[in-house]
C-alpha cells in the first residue's frame, strides 16, 4: 500500500489504485473515530510532544505521522507515542 508519482500507472486507474478484479479484498484494522486531527500549536522539528485540537483514541506504542508543511513530503516526521495525556497531548519516545 505504498507508491509513489514514479509507480508504474494503470490505464484509467492512475498508478496510487488498490484494484480487485474478479475477486474480493478483505482489509483489517482496528476502526478509528479520528483518523487524523490538527495541531493546536506549531511542532517544533524534533519536538517530543505535541497538543492536538480534537481528543483522540490512539494508544501508547502506534506510530503517527507528523507531516510537514511544505511541498517537500520528505519533511514529514513518524514517531512513536510514549503517553497520552487527555487525549491531546501526546508525548513521543
Amino acid at each position: 500500500m505504498h507508491s509513489n508519482k514514479y509507480s508504474p500507472y494503470l490505464p484509467i486507474y492512475g498508478n496510487k489504485v488498490i484494484g480487485v478484479r474478479f475477486g474480493q479484498l478483505e482489509m483489517h484494522g482496528v476502526p478509528r473515530s479520528i483518523t487524523w486531527t490538527r495541531l493546536a500549536a506549531t511542532a517544533d522539528v524534533n519536538a517530543t510532544s505535541i497538543e492536538l485540537t480534537d481528543e483522540v483514541d490512539w494508544k501508547v506504542g502506534e506510530r503517527i505521522v507528523i507531516p510537514t508543511t511544505s511541498y517537500y513530503n520528505n519533511q514529514s516526521e513518524t514517531r512513536i507515542i510514549e503517553t497520552i495525556t487527555d487525549g491531546k497531548r501526546i508525548t513521543f519516545k
